[in-house]
């Protein structure tokens, strides 16, 4: 059992619960709320240097993970020197179901994750290193953007169905800056068909494709014009909003290639960042993101612990002589690793004219499929070896080889 004096904390968004101990079950003071604020905190300061000196310990600070909610106060115990130790919740949670009773107050909680750490050994939250912290605040407000641009297009599309329907026919890129200029200047059959021809090409001209191209888009331009049924009713209001999505896609697509080229920036600090690179599959964006999850490969003891911390694992069932065998990944720890390492697991195994992209990843993923599993559990399979295979190529500081 440890046996340090612990402030534990039991976190709120602007006010949370502390609690002193000087021991397992040798409570200071009863549990006491304070703010998140320059002067509580210091004051908070105090009572841990007043512990101090009173067992000749210096005391380790002890939370629950709360997602934003706990960093600021993580990072400033940590700038302070103390030892944080932050807590999986799922480990408190599992303390309060012991309890008959079904109680469930900020003191009872502080308390609680005391109890919870002096009966357990912790590793302490080591600070992370700052290019990685603003890799993984980039990577993150990526995803959050993507999700916000993929949202704006499908509503795009709603609307453009009901003003130019045949349009998407002309572009293969519905929203590359060439089709929504065009749309934007024609954004109906009949501004296409009451425009002359010659305008139609000076909008397709900055593209600085050939005159030929020019003139075959020109021309499925007008027969999509021709060829569509548009909703003519409300077409004034339809039109302007379809310019205000289109305004909205552009400014999108900007923020998206400004975040990204920052992803970039901040990932070539770090050494482990082009030996992702290097494996076939993973791409400019998921090796950041990958990068920005994992940190350093050495806070994961085995290839087995950085699985889990994906949440690629898969959970077990098991009761008396029952044991599943259809059990699905467990989906804890990272979602944004997880989603980065099936994408590049997908990317890996495709094949190309040239042959598969990734010849290892393709094998293993086949012959998963010729053993008789259904093509999900394949593919979840095949990133569970793209992230050992990750897992040896930062450990040692090898680039990907076909041997790996």
């Amino acid at each position: 059992m440890i046996d340090v004096p612990v402030l534990s904390i039991d976190i709120s968004k602007s006010k949370s619960v502390a609690a002193l101990f000087k021991g397992y079950q040798e409570s200071v003071s009863k549990p006491f709320p304070f703010l998140h604020s320059p002067s509580d905190m210091s004051r908070l300061t105090d009572k841990l240097i007043k512990l101090e000196s009173e067992t000749g310990k210096r005391p380790h600070v002890v939370m629950e993970a709360t997602g934003n909610y706990s960093k600021p106060i993580t990072a400033y115990f940590q700038d302070a020197g103390y030892k944080v130790i932050v807590l999986n919740p799922l480990q408190t949670h599992a303390e309060k179901k012991k309890s008959v009773r079904k109680v469930k107050t900020d003191p009872i909680d502080a308390n609680r994750i005391a109890q919870v750490y002096y009966l357990n050994e912790f590793i302490e939250a080591k600070p992370v290193e700052d290019h990685i912290l603003e890799l993984q605040n980039l990577c993150r407000q990526y995803d959050s953007f993507n999700t916000l641009y993929t949202e704006t297009q499908l509503k795009f599309r709603s609307v453009l169905d009901l003003v130019f329907p045949k349009f998407e026919s002309v572009f293969a890129h519905l929203c590359s800056p060439t089709a929504l200029r065009v749309l934007s200047t024609f954004p109906s059959p009949k501004a296409i068909l009451s425009a002359e021809r010659e305008q139609i090409i000076e909008c397709l001209k900055p593209a600085k494709k050939s005159r030929d191209w020019n003139e075959l888009k020109t021309d499925e331009l007008i027969l999509a014009a021709k060829e569509s049924l548009p909703f003519n009713r409300a077409q004034q209001s339809n039109i302007r909003v379809l310019r205000m999505y289109i305004e909205l896609l552009l400014s999108q697509q900007n923020i998206l290639t400004d975040i990204r080229a920052q992803m970039v920036f901040w990932a070539n600090f770090s050494s482990d960042y082009p030996l992702l690179r290097s494996i076939p599959g993973v791409g400019e964006a998921t090796a950041t993101t990958i990068l920005a999850e994992i940190g350093d490969i050495k806070r994961f003891p085995s290839a087995k612990q950085l699985v889990a911390f994906s949440g690629i694992d898969p959970s077990v069932f098991e009761s008396g002589k029952f044991k599943s065998s259809n059990n699905k990944i467990s989906k804890r720890g990272s979602p944004y690793l997880r989603k980065a390492i099936y994408q590049a697991t997908v990317a890996g195994i495709s094949n190309r004219a040239s042959g598969p992209l990734n010849p290892i990843l393709r094998d293993f993923y086949l012959r998963k499929i010729n053993e008789g599993k259904p093509v999900k559990v394949a593919i979840i399979a095949t990133a569970n070896k793209m992230l050992r295979m990750i897992y040896g190529i930062l450990s040692s500081q090898q680039p990907f080889s076909i041997s790996n």
